[in-house]
């Protein structure tokens, strides 16, 4: 089943015009990259700061989206160690 094929089911099921139903799940799919994005993760934060932050999003029928405080770290080293194979590359050039 594509997806137009899965909007017009939904349209035709809740009697509502196919562009509003394709217009409302962009917009929940938009909410939630929003929300990711918005998130400063690509900064170096404490360990208090991190868990202020409110890095999950639920998702009904999916699951929940989450960055743990365990995975950010470790994220945070490896994009540290590339960044050191990078210039170290470059170096050579």
């Amino acid at each position: 089943m594509t997806y137009n094929d899965i909007v017009n089911a939904v349209a035709q099921k809740l009697e509502l015009p196919v562009n509003l139903v394709d217009k409302v799940y962009r917009a929940y799919w938009k909410a939630v990259r929003e929300h990711i994005t918005s998130l400063p993760l690509k900064e170096d934060l404490t360990d208090e700061q991190f868990l202020q932050l409110q890095p999950n999003v639920n998702i009904p029928s999916i699951g929940k989206l989450n960055v743990t405080l365990d995975r950010y770290h470790r994220m945070k080293k490896r994009f540290e160690y590339i960044k050191k194979l990078r210039d170290a590359a470059h170096k050579k050039d």
